[in-house]
């Protein structure tokens, strides 16, 4: 994907009938390319854009062959040739930086007060038009799209995902496995050698999200319990679903053309990171995710959306703002145990905890459970909410804080996926998480105080005010304290015999098995920073060391530089992409680096047992684990 910054000038058009029309100021409503459109020509055969791109002498750049452009009929008017380039091929940025070339598309037909310039997941320019003659773009209402009731809400059923794709193919694609407050539903499809696939979902309710093949391409789907959705992904990569597919439009228009709504961290400099405010911040945010609104509008009324695929849309930006709004803590605040903040650090610490400076989070509908459709993003938002605005508050006072947020009784939607995050609550009943409560406090330094779990555990279950959360949250608990074995056997399949495969030559030892991958900075971090350690374990003869990447993961340059300074005396494999994506399924893992165990009988030690292995106390586990059996 080519990420680019637009700015149109000196745009030309020639309009319906009246003769030649020119834009002496364009404006772009929306960008993401350093993109100049020089001029737009509308010819009796033709339509030809002119442009010029930045870039760095030495670089390269690209436009896709299926690029095309879209006119007020909502109609994709296809490339037809080029001057200056040739479509899929890279062209070198001349010295100075500046490449000019043209693009041909079909002749535009009739009026058009705007023009938007899509290349499925590379450039995308929305909304240019003349500045003379603004855009009036109608707000899309979308309230009454809102769900309350979580009984219609919520029904558990298995979704089927099917179709294929036409000419080249993946071999394998997968569905990340996130609902609001937890991960572990990850599942994967095999790509048959005709392009056919299937894919088994067990939801709890209807959802919108996209499953991923093994080339990183993303393809986004509707699926709801006990029905099936149909996708076909044809030979130029576009995606089809058959007329009337619920949201199907929305699902084809952001898999090849969907922008990028994120907050550009970069606009804020290195000085203002030095003296921002957390109002300044969120306001900040707050104002990038009006402008997104305000493109959601101009797309959904030029897309046609209908008012659920309308609603969807505006939920996701919502929620994207608040997972940026709450980045505030991670990017603002930097505390180090026994160090005081200054009086800046003092202030930043003392807004985080004063619900009114989110402004992101407090336009939420706070019951409105169709958020939880976005499940990607909704997992997110309530992992962040839970580590920033909530951070180390008891649960009673999350409840206070999150009633002020939202001018109500009793907790959020939000709240409530929050205090269920799965991923906290394992590692509590399984005594990997540290059992102590940490904050700043008046004095600017880190306090802290044990943790009785199960007193939070109860207090949890009652702050929840959902039936259904109330009971899977206590399902879940009864679950986790009921797992006695602290060994399993996987399960039979093609992931199971990959995985077996590579661990085989070791059995009768101890394996510590690490995934990872060139481009993670912590994998390389905990890598590099255990090769001593490692030095010294390897002379342990009932333990193996074995490090697991992809092909895709870990480009060949990358890996073999990579492996030959920090891995040469290790056991490290780098298997297919399809295989790799399948064992992150069989391990149920979406991060990296990511460790399993794997016992001398050959079965896999439940959960994560043993520290890094840059840690001094990973013999002294080891030698636990020996004792055991």
């Amino acid at each position: 994907m080519n990420v680019l910054v637009v700015v149109a000038v000196g745009l030309v058009l020639m309009t319906g009938c009246s003769g030649n029309k020119v834009w002496e100021q364009p404006e772009v409503l929306y960008s993401n390319a350093t993109l100049t459109v020089a001029g737009v020509e509308r010819l009796q055969d033709r339509t030809v854009l002119h442009l010029t791109a930045q870039g760095q002498n030495g670089s390269n750049f690209r436009i896709q062959p299926n690029t095309y452009i879209v006119g007020d009929d909502g109609r994709k008017y296809a490339l037809q040739g080029s001057e200056g380039l040739v479509p899929g091929q890279w062209t070198p940025y001349p010295e100075e930086g500046t490449a000019s070339f043209d693009l041909y598309f079909e002749p535009l037909r009739g009026r058009n007060r705007a023009i938007d310039l899509i290349e499925p997941n590379g450039w995308m320019v929305y909304g240019i038009h003349d500045a003379a003659h603004s855009l009036r773009i109608k707000p899309v209402r979308d309230e009454g799209q809102a769900i309350h009731d979580e009984t219609a809400f919520f029904q558990k059923g298995t979704g089927k995902l099917t179709g294929k794709f036409e000419g080249k193919h993946p071999e394998v694609i997968e569905f990340f496995g996130y609902n609001a407050f937890q991960e572990d539903n990850k599942k994967t499809g095999l790509v048959a050698p005709d392009g056919s696939f299937s894919l088994e979902i067990t939801l709890d309710h209807p959802i919108y999200s996209y499953v991923r093949d093994d080339h990183s391409n993303d393809y986004y789907i509707f699926l709801s319990p006990d029905e099936e959705t149909q996708m076909q992904v044809d030979s130029a990569g576009f995606v089809h679903y058959p007329a009337g597919s619920r949201c199907g439009a929305l699902a084809e228009w952001m898999t090849e053309a969907g922008p990028r709504f994120y907050f550009p961290m970069k606009s804020i400099t290195p000085e203002d990171w030095k003296t921002i405010s957390i109002r300044d911040y969120t306001t900040r945010i707050a104002e990038h995710y009006a402008k997104m609104q305000e493109l959601a509008d101009y797309i959904c009324r030029r897309q046609g959306f209908s008012d659920e695929e309308a609603h969807l849309l505006k939920q996701q930006i919502r929620i994207l703002a608040v997972e940026d709004e709450m980045s505030a803590k991670f990017n603002l605040l930097r505390a180090k145990p026994g160090v005081p903040l200054d009086s800046l650090g003092r202030q930043r610490s003392k807004d985080l905890a004063d619900p009114s400076l989110y402004v992101s989070m407090a336009q939420l509908d706070p019951g409105d459970w169709t958020a939880f459709m976005l499940n990607n993003d909704i997992f997110f938002l309530s992992n962040r909410y839970e580590y920033s605005l909530l951070y180390n508050r008891e649960v009673p006072e999350m409840v206070g804080v999150d009633s002020a947020l939202f001018h109500r009784t009793g907790p959020s939607i939000f709240l409530q996926a929050a205090l269920m995050n799965g991923r906290m609550l394992s590692q509590e009943v399984k005594g990997e998480r540290i059992p102590t409560q940490v904050w700043i406090g008046d004095d600017g330094t880190l306090q802290w105080k044990q943790i009785d779990y199960q007193k939070v555990w109860d207090e949890r279950l009652a702050a929840l005010t959902s039936p259904y959360l109330k009971a899977r949250y206590q399902a879940t608990l009864d679950e986790l304290l009921a797992e006695k074995e602290d060994r399993y056997d996987l399960p039979s399949g093609e992931a199971t015999d990959i995985f077996n495969a590579l661990v085989a030559p070791f059995r009768g030892k101890w394996v510590y098995v690490e995934f990872w991958s060139t481009g993670c900075g912590p994998c390389r971090a905990g890598i590099e920073a255990s090769v001593a350690n490692r030095k010294k374990l390897s002379r342990q003869k009932d333990l193996e060391i074995v490090f697991i990447t992809g092909d895709r993961s870990s480009p060949e340059k990358a890996y073999d530089d990579y492996a030959s300074k920090y891995l040469a005396d290790e056991v490290s494999y780098r298997i297919p992409e399809a295989h790799y994506i399948l064992l992150t399924t069989l391990f149920n893992f979406n991060g990296i680096p990511h460790v399993e165990l794997v016992a001398p009988d050959g079965r896999v030690v439940r959960g994560k047992t043993l520290p890094g292995l840059a840690s001094p106390d990973f013999l002294t586990e080891l030698d636990l684990l020996r004792k055991e059996r």
